[in-house]
């Protein structure tokens, strides 16, 4: 997928025309799904079949591209290709047409090279949805290039099923609309009712006058962040990172796990291997995390622990610095908001003793416990106490749940 990708974006500039478009971009898709554009027993350009017009009068309508069956006598996919820039789904009637004619035909992809629509007729046979179950832009910056390479492996040579796919574009249209409405309602609650009124029915008891419920959408907007946080723990993170590296499997490794991991005296193969592309979409290690973790590891070598022993893996929301594993941290490196700050596992008044002169408060629970505001990395020596004391509550902690592991088993 990454190298359709490249292709299309190396030469935009000399694709000119719809041929272009047809030899340097939907052939190399049509290959990718494993079909042989040079066997017409699988795939035929300029497929003819008959239109019969609202005067009853039959008109050859040519198909760019149709895909069928090992057989070669069950149309399976049409592709109709126009040329880059063009308005797809003013121009998608085409497809329509394909759809009625040919009853055994159920999915059709109409492209400009660059955007792909993806069509069906889910809600009725041999009549084209309005909408496309299924998009993807090869010019766009933010897409899982592996979560689409796997959705567009359903169409291959080998995997193609129409009954599983329906249920596979029911499901994937199900879910953009859901997560279109969750956005919707998590941006501007007051904007809609029906979530409004759901959120707040076992908590305002009281009648709802419009004041009342314009007081609500401002709380419920205002309680929306905070819910976020909350669902963002590690145990989300974990499990999204699962899932990433599932989507990943078999579709040409172009999607990295959310987190780069150093472990002993080097950074892992997993975390060198990450190239601009991918660390844009996923994780970034700054120069000013690395500088943090430096820093970090110099204070416990003078606390007396091993170099080696102190690793760290960074993430989404903040850089974590461990002992001997990635999933024992003892500080946490919040650089990427307004104010930067460290999160440690010291209590809160512990850590205003050990820090004077800082602003310390307490972490949000799914983040750590205590948290300092610093307004560089430098001031990592200035509160080396600390780290030392966080990096010792680890220990313990992690000791006893050992020991307890150890009495249960």
């Amino acid at each position: 997928m990454l190298e359709l990708v490249a292709r299309f974006r190396e030469n935009r500039e000399f694709i000119q025309n719809e041929e272009t478009v047809k030899v340097a971009l939907v052939l190399p898709l049509i290959k990718m799904l494993g079909y042989d554009p040079a066997t017409p027993r699988e795939v035929r350009p300029e497929y003819s079949a008959e239109f019969t017009q609202g005067d009853g009068k039959k008109l050859a309508d040519r198909m760019d591209f149709a895909i069928f069956d090992k057989t070669g006598t069950k149309p399976l996919l049409v592709i109709e290709t126009k040329p880059l820039g063009t308005d797809l789904k003013a121009k998608s009637q085409q497809l329509a047409r394909y759809i009625a004619q040919m009853s055994e035909l159920h999915f059709g992809i109409i492209t400009d090279g660059c955007s792909y629509l993806l069509y069906g007729d889910l809600e009725n046979p041999n009549q084209m949805d309005r909408d496309p179950f299924f998009s993807f832009s090869l010019d766009d910056p933010e897409a899982d290039w592996g979560k689409i390479a796997k959705f567009l492996t359903k169409f291959s040579r080998d995997a193609f099923n129409a009954e599983t796919l329906v249920t596979d574009a029911e499901n994937s249209r199900y879910r953009q609309e859901m997560i279109d409405r969750l956005s919707r309602a998590l941006k501007s609650p007051a904007d809609d009712e029906a979530f409004l009124s759901w959120l707040t029915k076992d908590v305002y008891k009281g009648k709802r006058t419009t004041s009342v419920m314009v007081r609500l959408a401002e709380v419920a907007r205002e309680a929306i962040e905070p819910a976020l946080v909350r669902l963002m723990s590690d145990e989300f993170l974990n499990k999204l990172k699962e899932r990433i590296q599932s989507f990943g499997e078999g579709s040409e490794g172009d999607v990295g796990a959310p987190s780069n991991v150093f472990v002993g005296g080097a950074p892992s193969v997993a975390a060198q291997e990450h190239s601009p592309e991918r660390t844009k979409r996923t994780i970034e290690t700054t120069s000013e995390e690395l500088e943090f973790f430096d820093l970090v590891r110099s204070v416990c070598q003078r606390g007396g622990f091993a170099a080696s022993d102190i690793v760290y893996r960074d993430t989404v929301n903040y850089f974590n610095v461990s002992f001997q594993k990635p999933t024992k941290w003892f500080v946490r490196f919040f650089g990427n908001g307004k104010r930067k700050s460290i999160v440690t596992w010291v209590p809160v008044d512990e850590a205003k003793a050990l820090c004077p002169g800082f602003e310390v408060e307490g972490a949000p629970d799914v983040f750590g416990v205590s948290r300092v505001y610093v307004e560089n990395v430098a001031q990592v020596w200035a509160v080396s106490g600390l780290v030392l004391r966080s990096l010792g509550i680890m220990r313990t902690k992690s000791e006893s749940e050992a020991e307890f592991a150890t009495v249960t088993a």
